[in-house]
Formats: C-alpha cells, sequence, structure tokens
C-alpha cells in the first residue's frame, strides 16, 4: 500500500475542486477541473481589477493569447456566464466575479497553495 500515503494526500491528487456542496438529489453539488489555465487567469485578472469593461477584457485577451499561442475570444465569456455578472450602464458593459465565479477563483486558488 504505498501508493497512498495519508487522506489529505489523496485528495490533494484529484482533479476536481468542489465549489458547492450536495443537499440534495435536486440541487447537486458543483465541481470544476482544477486544470484550467484560461479560466483562472481570466478569474484572476478579474478578481485583482475588481470590475472590467468588455473592452478591457478583449484587450486582456489579446495579450493572453500572444502569451500562449490561444485563440481566446468573446465566446468563452459567453459560454462561461456564470462565472461573471454583467451590468450595462449607458452602452457600457462591466465584469465583476458572481458568487459562483469568486467560489471558483479561491477554491482553485487554495487548491494550488496545498
Amino acid at each position: 500500500m504505498d501508493h497512498i500515503v495519508d487522506f489529505s494526500t489523496f485528495i490533494m491528487n484529484e482533479g476536481k475542486v468542489s465549489v458547492k456542496r450536495k443537499y440534495t438529489e435536486s440541487h447537486p453539488a458543483k465541481t470544476v477541473s482544477d486544470t484550467a489555465p484560461i479560466r483562472e487567469r481570466v478569474l484572476n485578472y478579474i478578481k485583482e481589477k475588481g470590475s472590467v469593461t468588455y473592452e478591457q477584457l478583449m484587450e486582456f485577451f489579446k495579450e493572453l493569447n500572444e502569451e500562449t499561442g490561444g485563440n481566446t475570444t468573446r465566446k468563452w465569456v459567453n459560454k462561461n456566464t456564470s462565472y461573471f455578472t454583467i451590468k450595462e450602464k449607458e452602452g457600457v458593459k462591466t465584469y465583476t466575479l458572481s458568487k459562483m465565479g469568486t467560489r471558483v477563483q479561491e477554491a482553485i486558488q487554495k487548491h494550488k497553495k496545498k
């Protein structure tokens, strides 16, 4: 039994982080993968700034694509709206972290520190 030293080592090797506990069958637990570098960087960027405009977010994606060689676009934001609270005032969209986005960002940070 040399594979698992103790329970904390077993938990650390798990690839998913729970961001919402399971209460009943109709409200299941929600987990996210701890290996999503784009999501992690976007959530950290918004957490740092507090709130960002649509233009600032697209500029961040440009810089991110130059660094990583990826192709992250506004479609990523549209697919991951649960992480953001989007407010529009005078034609300017502002993005802040939603409750779920904050949970995911904090859970991933805690998981990475272990």
